[in-house]
C-alpha cells in the first residue's frame, strides 16, 4: 500500500478525530487510544521549537494476520504472515503550525544506506525504521521527529469507515499482482471501498486495455504510483472531514479501525497527534486545502531506468523546506486542470452532492437501470431505477423540489432537451429523471448548478470528488 497508506491515514484520521474532540468524553477516548499504539525504540531527533518532521511508512507487514479471513485476504502464495515487512510508501511530514508539506521519497532511488552502502532507499527499511531514519539524516540532512508506521489492515478499514471514495479511471485498468481487478464500466468515476483502495494504490504494475488486449502501463512503476496515492490522501482526507464535521461521534470508530494497527515511536504523544491533525485539517477547505504534495525530484539513474537519483537543483529546494531552511511555498488559489479540461470557476453543486431516482418512461426494456449506472459514472449518487408510473412517455423530465433547483440543472446539463418540472411531492431522492420516448442518451458534461453560472464546464474527472 506505498506512501498513501501511511501518508494519507494517519493524518487524514487525526483531522477527524480532533473535530470529535470538542466533547470531553471522545477527547479522553482518544488519549486512551493513542497511550495504547505500540511502541518502537528509535534514536528520533530532538522536538523543535517551531516544525515538527514526522516519518510515515506505509508497510506490507502480515504480522497483525490472526484470522482465517485476515489470512485469505493479506496473503499470498509469495507472502506469509511472519515474513519480513517491506515498505510501500515512505514520505516525511513536514507540519509548521497550520501549513504542512509532504514529501514522497521514491522507493527506486539510489542512496547512501548505512552499514549497506550504495542501495536502493526501499532496502533501508529492511533493515528497520531506524536505519531509514539514518540513511534520511545522512543522505538528505534532514532530521525526523516521530515515527509512524500503518499497515494494510489500518488502511483498509479507515477507508471503509468512512464508507468509500471516488476516484476517477481515465482508462480500463487492472494489476495483477495488487490484486487490482478490471473496473466494470472501464473510464468512469468509482467509488472505492477498503479492499479495492489498497489494491489501487499498492498498484506498481498496473495494465491498462487498450485495442482489445492488456499492456503494460508501468514504465513509471513507482512514480506513478506515488501520484495515485497522493491524489488519494487528499481525497480520502476530504471525505473523512466531512464526514466527521457531519457527525463528530464517528470519533471513536475512527479511532479502533486506526490506532490498533499503528506502530510509532516512545516520544509519539498526544501533542504530536495534534501536529499531525492540525497539519492536514485544510482539507476541511476543498479542492485546494490541506498539505501541499511533492515528489522528491529525481532523474533515471541508468538508461534502463532501473534505479533514480535526486535531480539537482531541484532536490534541494524541496529538501531546504524539510531542514527548516525554506518556508513551506505557497498553495496555488486556482484549481487543478486535467487532460479532459478542468472547472474555470468552482461549482456551487456537485455531482457528488445530488441523488438521483431515474424512472423509465421510454419504452425500452432496461434504459432506467442503465442510465442510473452511466450518472453514478458520471460522479451522481445513484438514488434506484424504476418504471414511471405513467407508463410510455413522450418527452424525458427533470422532476425536483423548488430548494434543488440547483440541483435539477446539475442534471440538466447531462441529459440535453429533458424538461424541468418542479414537483412538491418529491421525497426520498433530490431529483427524479423520467427518461421519455425522446430520450438519446447521456451528454458527456456537466455544468455547474448555480444558475448564473450554467454555462461554467466541470469535466467528468474533476467532477469525481
Amino acid at each position: 500500500m506505498r506512501a498513501l497508506s501511511g501518508r494519507i491515514v494517519i493524518a487524514v484520521v487525526l483531522c477527524t478525530l480532533v473535530m470529535g474532540a470538542a466533547v470531553f468524553r471522545i477527547n479522553s477516548y482518544i488519549d486512551d487510544r493513542i497511550d495504547q499504539i505500540p511502541r518502537v525504540a528509535l534514536t528520533v531527533a530532538p522536538a523543535s521549537s517551531s516544525a515538527t518532521n514526522f516519518l510515515v511508512i506505509g508497510s506490507d507487514t502480515r504480522s497483525f494476520v490472526q484470522s482465517e479471513a485476515d489470512k485469505e485476504a493479506f496473503t499470498d502464495a509469495d507472502t506469509t504472515v511472519n515474513g519480513p515487512a517491506r515498505s510501500d510508501t515512505m514520505m516525511v511530514l513536514h507540519a509548521d503550525g497550520d501549513a504542512s508539506y509532504v514529501v514522497s521519497f521514491p522507493r527506486d532511488l539510489m542512496v547512501n544506506v548505512p552499514g549497506l552502502g550504495k542501495q536502493k532507499l526501499n532496502a533501508a527499511f529492511n533493515k528497520g525504521p531506524q536505519r531509514v531514519i539514518d540513511t534520511l539524516a545522512q543522505d538528505f540532512n534532514v532530521p525526523i521527529n516521530h515515527y509512524v508506521e500503518v499497515n494494510f489492515k489500518s488502511f483498509q478499514d479507515i477507508v471503509n469507515a468512512v464508507g468509500s471514495v471516488n476516484v476517477w479511471i481515465a482508462q480500463q485498468m487492472r494489476d495483477e499482482h495488487s490484486g487490482l481487478q478490471p473496473f466494470r464500466y472501464g473510464r468512469g468515476c468509482y467509488p472505492l471501498d477498503g479492499a479495492t483502495a489498497l489494491a489501487y494504490v499498492r498498484s506498481r504494475y498496473p495494465e491498462y486495455y487498450e485495442n482489445g488486449k492488456w499492456v503494460d502501463a508501468s514504465g513509471r512503476a513507482d512514480i506513478d504510483r506515488i501520484q495515485r496515492q497522493q491524489d488519494f490522501i487528499k481525497r480520502l482526507g476530504r471525505v473523512a472531514v466531512q464526514r466527521a464535521t457531519d457527525d463528530p461521534t464517528i470519533a471513536p470508530d475512527l479511532a479502533d479501525n486506526l490506532i490498533p494497527n499503528l506502530t510509532a515511536d516512545q516520544s509519539f504523544d498526544r501533542d504530536s497527534f495534534n501536529e499531525l491533525v492540525r497539519a492536514f485539517m485544510g482539507l476541511s477547505d476543498g479542492t485546494n486545502g490541506g498539505p501541499i504534495f511533492e515528489t522528491l525530484p529525481w532523474d533515471m539513474g541508468d538508461s534502463s531506468g532501473s534505479f533514480l537519483v535526486e535531480k539537482q537543483p531541484e532536490a534541494d529546494a524541496v529538501l531546504a523546506v524539510l531542514r527548516g531552511a525554506a518556508p513551506i511555498p505557497a498553495t496555488t488559489t486556482a484549481p487543478p486542470t486535467t487532460s479532459g479540461g478542468g472547472a474555470t470557476t468552482t461549482p456551487t453543486v456537485r455531482p457528488v452532492d445530488v441523488r438521483v431516482l431515474v424512472r423509465n418512461g421510454s419504452g425500452v426494456n432496461g434504459a432506467a437501470g442503465d442510465t442510473s449506472q452511466e450518472l453514478q459514472q458520471k460522479g451522481f449518487v445513484g438514488g434506484g431505477a424504476q418504471d414511471d408510473p405513467r407508463g410510455v412517455v413522450d418527452h424525458s423530465e427533470i422532476r425536483y423540489v423548488t430548494s434543488d433547483l440547483a440541483k435539477a440543472q446539475l442534471v440538466q446539463s447531462v441529459v440535453p432537451g429533458a424538461r424541468m418540472v418542479e414537483d412538491s411531492t418529491l421525497s426520498g431522492t433530490d431529483v427524479v429523471l423520467v427518461l421519455g420516448k425522446d430520450f438519446d442518451g447521456l451528454g458527456s458534461t456537466a455544468t455547474t448548478g448555480a444558475p448564473e453560472a450554467t454555462t461554467t464546464t466541470l469535466s467528468p474527472e474533476a467532477a469525481c470528488t
